[in-house]
């Protein structure tokens, strides 16, 4: 697994796509607090986008980034 660290201000956005140039998720910056940041998240309904807590407690498996 790969890591890239971005800074993004509001209403800006990132793109993921695949090897094919189709775009496969939007995430978008809607808000930043003093201690948490609102992301906006565009993807077809067949990409699965959880928290890690979520996908941890569905599968029952830490993520390598654990």
């Amino acid at each position: 697994m790969t890591r890239l660290v971005l800074t993004r201000k509001v209403d800006e956005e990132i793109i993921i796509s695949n090897g094919n140039k189709q775009v496969v998720c939007s995430i978008g910056v809607s808000k930043i607090d003093r201690n948490s940041v609102r992301l906006s998240f565009e993807a077809d309904a067949d990409l699965k986008i959880d928290r890690k807590e979520v996908f941890e407690s569905k599968y029952g498996k830490k993520t390598k980034a654990s």
